[in-house]
């Protein structure tokens, strides 16, 4: 239902064409919280249509093919707001970097070091990108200072994580430089590279 509920909260801005989705929307607007792909999309919104959530009419253009342009209707406003209201589970853990770490016991310490380090990368990249188009966010006007406050406190989240993954692979890595990791084909016991297991 999220990307149900994605669609429908674009539309609920303004209509617009699928094309207008997947550019303005999942790969500008929302890409720090939600993506989706073209096809994924036109899906979404053909079975939103079917269910009368929202509607389609077709715009002409000049020189160009007719477009087609999405509007919400009134039972896809009310959907939204039941699933704005609704209590969402945690998503499913999906993380292939720490399957990497999970099973890297044979990875020398120089090869974790360049695979955390890259990790750390990545994420410090991401970050700042997030503060960057927190700040774009926050200095863009037309919206309601409701709702600038709701994503400033969206892209607060976003940057919270990467934070807290930062923080995790430079204590790994700072642990990992001290040799706390036991040597490859080692059974001793040894004090856990990245803190205990249990709380």
């Amino acid at each position: 239902m999220s990307l149900d509920a994605a669609i429908l909260g674009f539309l609920s801005e303004r209509p617009r064409s699928g094309y207008d989705l997947k550019t303005r929307c999942f790969d500008d607007a929302a890409k720090d919280f939600w993506t989706a792909d073209q096809a994924q999309i036109y899906r979404t919104l053909e079975r939103l249509q079917t269910a009368k959530l929202v509607s389609a009419a077709r715009k002409r253009q000049t020189g160009r093919p007719d477009r087609r342009v999405y509007s919400i209707t009134e039972s896809g406003r009310r959907a939204l707001s039941a699933w704005l209201a609704s209590s969402l589970p945690l998503p499913a853990p999906r993380d292939a970097f720490l399957l990497q770490v999970y099973f890297g016991a044979e990875l020398s310490d120089t090869q974790l070091t360049e695979r955390l380090s890259e990790r750390r990368r990545l994420h410090q990249e991401r970050l700042d990108n997030l503060r960057k188009r927190a700040l774009e966010a926050a200095q863009t006007s037309g919206a309601s200072l409701r709702d600038s406050a709701l994503r400033d406190a969206a892209f607060s989240g976003a940057i919270a994580v990467e934070r807290a993954a930062i923080d995790w692979l430079d204590d790994s890595l700072e642990a990992l430089s001290a040799g706390t990791l036991p040597p490859i084909g080692k059974d001793a016991e040894q004090r856990p590279l990245f803190g205990p297991t249990t709380a």
